[in-house]
């Protein structure tokens, strides 16, 4: 048996984490609440500003436009294992836990911590879409959206 340094038996993605915490959106949170969820193979954020325009020609004959809010979408992809390291909050946990909250008539919310680039992304989201698939291992990879469920929670940290 050869022993070989490089391993490929561990997610590719680990780099990237989706780290979540349960919790109301006015409890505060501390370091030791939030839970790695799963690795990422794929993360975008899309801030869809909603804008007002003017049809007012005072300054110069282009219409001019307001960003009035924006509509913050967070989506992430990942991939888990049973067992996993990275799966410390628990992916079926989750799952359960957004049924119960549909079931009940609440909202699926959770604080949501993305780590990307520069920047940390910290808020209270409502999970506005769910799916998983899994084949014949152990592997389930999963697609997650998230949307602002609380604005007052939203920030962006620098590193």
């Amino acid at each position: 048996m050869a022993n070989c340094t490089q391993q490929n038996n561990k997610l590719f993605g680990g780099a990237v984490v989706l780290e979540v915490a349960d919790g109301c959106e006015t409890k505060p949170h501390s370091e030791l609440d939030w839970k790695s969820l799963m690795a990422g193979t794929s993360k975008g954020m899309d801030f869809s500003p909603n804008t007002v325009t003017s049809d007012a020609d005072d300054q110069g004959g282009f219409v001019e436009s307001i960003v009035t809010n924006a509509d913050i979408s967070l989506s992430f992809d990942g991939e888990v294992r049973t067992g996993d390291k990275l799966d410390e909050y628990g992916f079926f946990k989750l799952e359960r836990y957004f049924t119960t909250e549909i079931a009940n008539k609440r909202q699926p919310s959770i604080w949501v911590r993305l780590d990307h680039g520069d920047n940390i992304f910290i808020g209270y989201m409502n999970i506005t879409s769910f799916s998983w698939s899994g084949g014949t291992n152990e592997l389930v990879t999963a697609s997650l959206e998230f949307k602002t469920a609380s604005s007052e929670t939203i920030q962006i940290i620098e590193k």
